[in-house]
């Protein structure tokens, strides 16, 4: 790693080693102290809202694995990791920062084509490659095992995402120039299903699931989870908005008829509890704005969240990047341009009041992988291996927007990031390929095992009433 960045390390064997010497007791307390020391304030503010999340957590192992994502750096923070060593380059890319099966899925992008791809990037960061593709398979480790797949199958589901990772990298390091997307035309099997059914899916269908007509006009349906918001809020809210418009780059406004258009009016606003696992207490707004034309189907809907710190910053100290990552709605703004292919068009950040948010559409045609029909072996074999590339290309790819990046992001100096972030992995694996898969699916296996694990200890200390606050 660069002289500028560090990781916090306190031991010298490897984490997962650690994990598996200590006792069910001096787990459970750590679980309990890590939880204690980053959501202290938050249960404070909030018990009832992270009764809720932990009582999701508590229901089944993925569920407490989606949600500790701050309990699997804590762990990593003292791995000594050799593919790093071997390039401390590769200990400072983007990652996404949560890469768990169900962060995949479809979008459609600022060119109109439907994409599968990785998504949910509130987690992103700089930091070792490593780390994403170790929680990527302990994550596949948790489905499968779910799914009744003896020990055997699991390491090969394992095995085959990793290797279609390594493969991928490698594609993109001899050909450097060749585009990647996982589109209609490039996917097949249970991907190329999702996009398909995504591509049926009705915008104004999916307006009506939200809002009503009422005199002639949309306006957002109430409910005990999204309520008015009052006149103060809504003109900090207005005041927000139009400070996120100018975040969205001006190429993405050139030649699209929604922008040439537009006249940013806004319909309507409410204010929206989030049920999601790492959102407890949280609350998000929703905006109806006027679409293109006054005729009532293309009108837009957009939310404005409160952008969380990622857990990754918690152990990785990067003082340059932490002087432009201080906005987390502008940081994971950055995350997504640098890897996904081509970002969705109304993506943004902005400021409400005094909380950096993050702002997108909240749109028809972006659906998230479910993993509840696929139970076939082969399918899921198939499903991985997109996985595996999927991932490579968040490494290796750096979107063209990267170099038209929104707001003060074109200030941030990518010297800090490797050039040829895809040479720079290929680097670090150098000629042990089999050796960093049989690593990779090594820990996959054995963290998964200890997730299943702490995921019991867990569900015994919040049951007990072991977790202060509660």
């Amino acid at each position: 790693m660069s002289t500028a960045a560090s990781i916090e390390t306190n031991a010298p064997e490897k984490a997962i080693h650690r994990i598996k010497a200590q006792s069910d007791e001096e787990r459970s307390q750590i679980i309990i102290d890590v939880f204690v020391k980053y959501f202290g304030d938050g249960i404070k503010a909030n018990p009832a809202a992270f009764r809720g999340r932990f009582r999701k957590m508590a229901a089944t192992p993925f569920n407490f694995y989606r949600g500790s994502a701050l309990l699997f750096y804590q762990d990593l923070k003292v791995d000594q990791d050799q593919w790093i060593n071997a390039n401390p380059a590769a200990g400072n890319i983007f990652i996404h920062g949560d890469l768990h099966a169900e962060n995949f899925g479809t979008y459609l992008d600022n060119h109109g084509i439907l994409n599968f791809d990785v998504n949910d990037f509130d987690e992103g960061y700089c930091g070792p490659f490593t780390w994403d593709v170790k929680r990527l398979l302990a994550s596949l480790n948790l489905v499968a095992h779910s799914k009744g797949f003896s020990d055997a199958e699991i390491e090969e589901i394992l095995r085959t995402c990793a290797q279609a990772y390594v493969k991928q990298v490698e594609a993109f390091c001899e050909h450097p120039e060749q585009e990647f997307s996982l589109t209609l035309k490039t996917t097949s099997g249970k991907i190329k299903k999702i996009l398909n059914e995504t591509r049926v899916k009705s915008h104004v269908e999916h307006l009506n699931t939200m809002t009503v007509i009422e005199d002639y006009d949309r306006r957002f349906i109430r409910s005990k989870m999204i309520k008015d918001v009052d006149e103060n809020l809504r003109a900090q809210i207005t005041q927000a908005f139009d400070d996120y418009v100018r975040t969205i780059p001006e190429y993405k406004k050139k030649g699209s008829k929604t922008w040439e258009s537009y006249t940013y009016n806004i319909k309507d606003v409410v204010a929206r509890s989030s049920p999601g696992i790492g959102s407890a207490g949280k609350v998000s707004y929703s905006i109806l704005v006027e679409g293109p034309t006054e005729t009532l189907e293309n009108d837009i809907v957009l939310y404005m969240k409160p952008a969380q710190k990622s857990a990754i910053s918690y152990v990785i100290h990067n003082p340059e990047l932490e002087q432009y990552f201080q906005h987390d709605g502008l940081r994971t703004v950055l995350c997504s341009y640098a890897m996904q292919s081509v970002t969705p068009q109304w993506l943004g950040y902005t400021t409400l009041g005094t909380i950096p948010c993050l702002v997108d559409e909240v749109t028809a045609h972006s659906e998230d992988l479910d993993w509840d029909d696929i139970n076939d072996l082969n399918d899921i074999l198939e499903v991985v291996t997109y996985l595996g590339r999927a991932t490579a290309k968040i490494h290796c790819v750096a979107d063209s927007d990267c170099v038209n990046t929104p707001g003060d992001v074109s200030c941030l100096p990518f010297s800090i990031i490797p050039t040829h972030t895809e040479k720079t992995i290929r680097d670090a694996v150098g000629s042990g390929e089999e050796e960093f898969v049989n690593e990779m699916v090594e820990f996959g296996m054995l963290y998964g095992k200890l997730v299943r694990r702490d995921h019991q200890l867990f569900f015994e200390a919040f049951r007990n009433k072991h977790i202060p606050g509660l």
